[in-house]
Parts: structure tokens; C-alpha cells; sequence
């Protein structure tokens, strides 16, 4: 009884800190987020955002707010990675195509902010006219 007891206990454990937990991925997600909206801690945004991609490989946002972190860290071809990635996984995610733009102007890749300034636009996102005025 004894044994079967620690079996059951030792394969919990193993459920709880599996590599696969969407819902915990969902919580840092939401933790990492606000950390890095509401106090600009970019360095444990990022920390947090990690381990939510660390439980949900497929977690988008997670993605997207860790290359925001990024930026804002001025880890720039770090963020270009992440919103690469986020896009990867969603392709019709207009705000990262937009973040993607935004980082490669930052680096003074015009051309390829313009690519990615025209896909956000293409995938509905508003108000990018003054952004796309720069692409003739």
C-alpha cells in the first residue's frame, strides 16, 4: 500500500511539472504580461513569459509578449526571433507582423519594416497609415 502510494504520488508530481500545461502556460502568460505592461520589469516579464513557452511550446502570445520584453531590453534580434515565432505559430497575428516592423525600423532595416508594416496592415491592423506612408 505503502509503495502504491508513493507510485501515485511520484506520477502527480510528474502531472504537475510536466512539460506540457496549457493552463499554467495561460497563468505566466498573464503574469508576464502584466509585468511588462503595467510595471516595464522587462527582465522578469521575461523570465515569467519563459515559463509559460516552457509549459506550452504552441503558447503565441507568450511569444509575442516576451519579444516586446525584448525590445524594450533593446534585445532586439532576440524579439525579432520570438515575433517570428509568435507569427510562425499564428500567421494572421497582425500585431506581431506590426512589432516585427516596428523592431526592424529600430535597426534601420527600412525595407524589411515595410514588408512586415504591410503584412500587419494586410492581417487588419488599424492605423498604420503614417507606418506605411514610409513604404513607397
Amino acid at each position: 500500500m505503502k509503495r502504491l502510494t508513493l507510485i501515485f504520488a511520484f506520477f502527480a508530481f510528474l502531472a504537475m511539472t510536466g512539460c506540457e500545461n496549457p493552463a499554467k502556460s495561460r497563468l505566466y502568460t498573464e503574469e508576464g504580461s502584466k509585468q511588462l505592461l503595467r510595471y516595464s520589469d522587462f527582465k522578469k516579464a521575461e523570465e515569467t513569459l519563459t515559463k509559460a513557452i516552457k509549459y506550452d511550446k504552441n503558447n503565441f502570445e507568450a511569444y509575442y509578449y516576451r519579444g516586446c520584453a525584448k525590445v524594450n531590453a533593446m534585445k532586439y534580434q532576440d524579439a525579432i526571433e520570438d515575433f517570428l515565432k509568435a507569427v510562425e505559430l499564428k500567421p494572421d497575428y497582425a500585431d506581431a507582423y506590426f512589432n516585427l516592423g516596428r523592431t526592424y525600423y529600430m535597426i534601420h532595416d527600412e525595407d524589411k519594416a515595410c514588408e512586415y508594416y504591410k503584412l500587419a496592415n494586410q492581417y487588419g491592423r488599424p492605423n498604420l497609415e503614417d507606418y506605411l506612408k514610409r513604404c513607397n
